[in-house]
């Protein structure tokens, strides 16, 4: 399963103290009144 692969490998990561910035930057392309209903 992928899902606990990559849990565990975040696992082991996090215990080896490993840290990243996950600041984004978002910038919207359309206003939401712009789009056409769904």
């Amino acid at each position: 399963d992928n899902g606990a692969m990559i849990a565990y490998a975040g696992m082991v990561r996090f215990k080896a103290g490993a840290t990243a910035d996950l600041g984004v930057s978002v910038r919207p392309r359309w206003p939401l009144a712009e789009l056409p209903a769904a």
